[in-house]
């Protein structure tokens, strides 16, 4: 299966909107499955074809893919989606299925969800500029947001194309790493760093009421309370990045730090990045990434993330490979993908919920999004966040689970079919200046648990390093380097 040839024709009447549309789709699967994309599909060991209406269009042992995908203009609602019940698991469909064989618009279908379709023509905004969970198609349909609806589909695609007979499965996507059956992405939003006694007690003040307010959580405002008195006392509570990165180092891997470079939103931390630059720097000499926490106002309001990447491209000397948005704030993707762009990043890692965890965008893999404006992929690669420690507070105590069940059924869920390339984020897993011990404890738990999954957790920049040929063979990406 993996390293074959495979390569897609379109029948005749596809319009050219929805033939780039779906040939994106096509090379994403073949990046997740390790197919090389043919230049010549009528050559590939594998012939798909899209859209066949007659004999001519489709030859003996082509895999023919109902074209039922249409596109729809950027206000238009999502109608209610069909449920369809295939290997014991539901999918969820836009376009229904083809009545004489039963096959979905496999292609459409993972279009819709990877490019976040679903989200255009939602108008909502919480309070802080960004898309609510109750302006997507999850709250609005209800769908659990914990399954991997692209995956999955990709899984259903790559059954049948294997034309297996006897029973429905959904084959795992193999991994580009030896040794390895899943990959996470590991990182930290600096967020709060201790500079200054005046500027931890205003921190730790906040997290009192937050604590009361927000998480409701008496074991995080006690932690607060005694880290006021150990402040007080004289130690610089929030000088965590020393211990953070011996006790990661300890268990064997390394992750990303994200840093704001150039903050000027009240919302937006209170260091500057020279404060912390020897930390940052040191991070980096022994193997850790470093890239751009974008500030408050970087893509909502002045677009000034290129001018923030070359702040911290000064203060490292190499060009940072990496972004995430400060709170996860953008209002619309085409203007964080602009931006993105802009600043030539190979990767992001913006693309989840503030307000629960899970797959927003149905991925359990890593893709290049896709530019409405241009109609193709983006030139950097979204490296999808479905695990963060605040909002694993906040989705367990609606979900009524435990914290530690929520990330087992995440990352179990995408182990199932895929091979990984998503990101967790804990901002500091070493105190409870950001979330509960408990939350805490659960990043720390995971990682331990990577032995029993062959599972390898890394730095965004390993990742690039170890899996960026995949999209390479699919036509994608062949502009980013690795930023080795």
């Amino acid at each position: 299966m993996p390293d074959q040839s495979i390569g897609l024709s379109f029948g005749d009447g596809v319009d050219p909107v929805v033939r780039s549309r779906i040939d994106y789709a096509f090379r994403v699967f073949a990046a997740v499955y390790g197919y090389r994309v043919a230049g010549q599909p009528g050559n590939a060991e594998i012939r798909c074809v899209y859209g066949a209406k007659s004999g001519s269009e489709a030859r003996a042992g082509d895999f023919v893919i109902p074209s039922r995908y249409r596109a729809r203009a950027p206000d238009a609602k999502v109608a209610a989606l069909h449920i369809h019940r295939y290997a014991g698991e539901n999918f969820y469909l836009a376009h229904g299925v083809d009545s004489a064989t039963q096959r979905p618009d496999w292609l459409g279908e993972i279009f819709e969800w990877i490019s976040a379709s679903h989200e255009r023509a939602t108008n909502d905004r919480d309070t802080v500029g960004r898309i609510p969970l109750s302006g997507t198609v999850f709250r609005q349909q209800g769908i659990s947001p914990f399954k991997p609806h692209a995956g999955l589909l990709m899984a259903w695609m790559q059954d049948c194309l294997q034309r297996n007979p006897t029973a429905e499965k959904l084959p795992k996507a193999a991994s580009p790493l030896a040794g390895v059956e899943h990959a996470v992405v590991c990182s930290h939003d600096i967020d709060f760093y201790y500079t200054r006694k005046s500027a931890a007690l205003e921190r730790l003040s906040k997290n009192m009421l937050i604590s009361m307010v927000h998480y409701r959580d008496a074991s995080f405002l006690l932690a607060n309370v005694k880290m006021t008195a150990s402040l007080l006392s004289g130690k610089p509570v929030g000088s965590y990045i020393p211990a953070m990165l011996d006790r990661i180092e300890s268990l064997g891997f390394r992750s990303t730090l994200f840093a704001v470079a150039q903050g000027t939103h009240r919302r937006d931390p209170i260091y500057h990045i020279e404060e912390i630059a020897p930390h940052l720097r040191r991070a980096a000499r022994r193997g850790f990434g470093v890239g751009v926490h974008a500030s408050y106002d970087s893509v909502v309001g002045p677009a000034s993330l290129k001018r923030e990447a070359a702040v911290l491209e000064g203060v490292m000397g190499r060009k940072p490979a990496g972004s995430r948005q400060h709170w996860l704030r953008f209002d619309t993707h085409e203007k964080l993908y602009r931006c993105l762009h802009d600043a030539g990043f190979a990767y992001d890692s913006s693309l989840g919920f503030s307000e629960t965890c899970g797959f927003r965008n149905g991925a359990n893999f890593a893709f290049p999004p896709y530019d409405f404006e241009s109609e193709r992929p983006c030139s950097f690669l979204e490296i999808p966040l479905v695990i963060m420690d605040g909002s694993l507070q906040l989705a367990s105590r609606a979900e009524r689970k435990s914290p530690q069940a929520i990330a087992d059924e995440i990352l179990s869920e995408s182990r199932k079919v895929g091979w990984g390339g998503i990101s967790v984020l804990w901002h500091n897993p070493v105190e409870a200046i950001q979330v509960p011990e408990e939350i805490n404890r659960v990043f720390w738990r995971s990682a331990q648990k990577r032995d029993e999954h062959a599972e390898r957790w890394m730095s965004g920049e390993e990742f690039m390093k170890a899996c960026l040929g995949r999209y390479h063979n699919a036509g994608l990406l062949q502009q980013v380097s690795s930023h080795a």
